[in-house]
């Protein structure tokens, strides 16, 4: 059946079920949620997978086990028997700041907001699931699906979580879905590892105008520890990059403040350089201590390791795609898009339709260069892993942005994410079908000799359950 066209029972599948599908992921949209307390989002995922298919899905929290608990904050579903193990895997997670109406114009909403469109991987991977169920059902497939929706992406630590948890260990193969305003492709991509840390200071209060002499600024610490990363940026690798985030600057002006504290992203291609870069980073908040004679707690609290995606599996998902129909736009949906184009850039909006929203990729390159990065790489570990990207955006979308929280909500987004769904449930049949698949993912995941996870998270990481 490879390469013969989209499986019928697939196709109806979401011919049944698509609008609810949609009602679902917009459920997930209105809801947003933050880091792993993504809990609207996991009952919404957990009444939709019970209702097509999966009666024993549980709601679980990540880093607890996989018994059903009320406040869970993922979704854990199978159906079938034996090998090979086909793993299906979502996200549920929003961003802070970034809420905006599903509009073709900026219209602030108070609070966090689907500004990475995790809200469609979630669609995706439920609607692959249901309907890859669904056909193996129908044509009698051996082996197992297991479908798992997770929190805590933009955290870095909700499939840390799962992974010590054991959710990933059992997959012959891992497939997801990550939208974007590029055009849609599987090729695999460099994306950055990183390593994120809090540090925190702890000074002497004083008054700022009558006595200064008697504080001991926490905030003059976290000013000259960022202070020397810029210093430290012409000194590393090119491809490093820091990011910080002042948490805590004190009460008020005129109080010496005696905590302050500041949150770092360093990231880096590889998991020695980002070592290394964290590291110095943590020399420069000791260093800061010392000169403004504030205490130090410096606390790592997650890793994103390097991800290993597996070649064949992306071009076996390359071969799918190529056989589902293309998205097709309303001409209400393309003005849309312009208008939200417009919006954003303050420029008149292309007028080809190729220069506004992106199709799927003509041509497979072997790899991308990716500058971001997702906790899709703990899986990598366990099992040959691909996350296919891009579609579901306009192409002015900077990513992270209330523009990309609009495109989550808007038909645009949705007719993305089904398209996306139907290449993992057809990507996920062939290869239940084909072992040859399964095989050649293997031989080529065997021949990078990864370590193992537990020697990538030997470095002691201060545990942020409610992140």
């Amino acid at each position: 059946m490879k390469n013969s066209g989209l499986n019928k029972w697939i196709a109806e599948w979401y011919e049944k079920y698509g609008d609810e599908l949609n009602e679902m992921a917009h459920d997930i949209w209105a809801h947003p949620e933050l880091g792993l307390k993504t809990y609207h989002a996991a009952e919404a995922a957990l009444k939709f997978a019970r209702t097509h298919g999966f009666p024993d899905a549980v709601k679980t929290k990540a880093g607890q086990g996989f018994g059903f608990c009320e406040t869970g904050n993922a979704v854990i579903a199978t159906y079938g028997s034996g090998k090979p193990v086909i793993g299906i895997i979502g996200e549920l997670d929003a961003l802070p700041g970034l809420g905006n109406g599903d509009v073709d114009h900026k219209a602030p909403i108070e609070g966090p907001g689907q500004g990475c469109g995790h809200n469609l991987i979630a669609g995706a991977c439920m609607g692959a699931a249901c309907a890859l169920r669904y056909a193996m059902e129908k044509e009698g497939v051996s082996g197992t699906l297991k479908m798992v929706e997770c929190p805590g992406e933009e955290v870095g630590r909700g499939k840390a979580l799962l992974a010590k948890d054991g959710a990933f260990k059992d997959m012959d193969i891992a497939i997801m879905w990550h939208p974007g305003s590029g055009e849609f492709s599987t090729e695999p991509q460099h994306p950055l590892t990183v390593m994120a840390g809090t540090f925190e200071f702890h000074g002497k209060s004083a008054h700022a105008a009558g006595a200064p002499w008697n504080g001991r600024s926490a905030l003059d610490a976290v000013q000259l520890m960022n202070m020397g990363s810029e210093f430290l940026r012409e000194h590393v690798k090119t491809e490093c990059r820091m990011h910080y985030q002042i948490t805590n600057g004190g009460s008020a002006p005129n109080i010496v403040p005696d905590y302050a504290s500041v949150k770092y992203f360093c990231r880096a291609l590889h998991n020695d350089v980002v070592k290394d870069l964290y590291e110095r980073v943590v020399r420069n908040a000791e260093g800061a201590a010392h000169m403004t004679d504030t205490k130090l707690d410096a606390n790592l609290i997650f890793i994103i390791p390097y991800f290993y995606e597996n070649k064949p599996l992306c071009k076996h998902l390359d071969a799918v795609s190529r056989v589902i129909p293309e998205i097709e736009y309303t001409p209400e949906e393309i003005q849309w898009a312009k208008n939200l184009t417009t919006a954003y850039t303050g420029e008149p909006a292309p007028e080809k339709l190729e220069d506004l929203l992106p199709f799927s990729k003509k041509e497979y390159e072997e790899w991308g260069v990716g500058t971001t990065c997702t906790d899709t790489a703990d899986i990598s570990y366990f099992c040959p892993t691909a996350h296919i990207h891009g579609g579901g955006e306009i192409k002015a979308a900077p990513g992270h942005h209330w523009t990309v929280t609009a495109c989550s909500g808007s038909t645009i987004g949705m007719k993305a994410m089904q398209r996306a769904g139907k290449v993992l449930a057809q990507g996920g049949l062939e290869a239940l079908y084909d072992q040859s698949v399964i095989d050649e993912c293997w031989k080529y995941f065997k021949s990078l000799n990864i370590p193992s996870y537990d020697e990538v998270y030997s470095l002691p990481i201060h545990d942020i359950q409610e992140a």
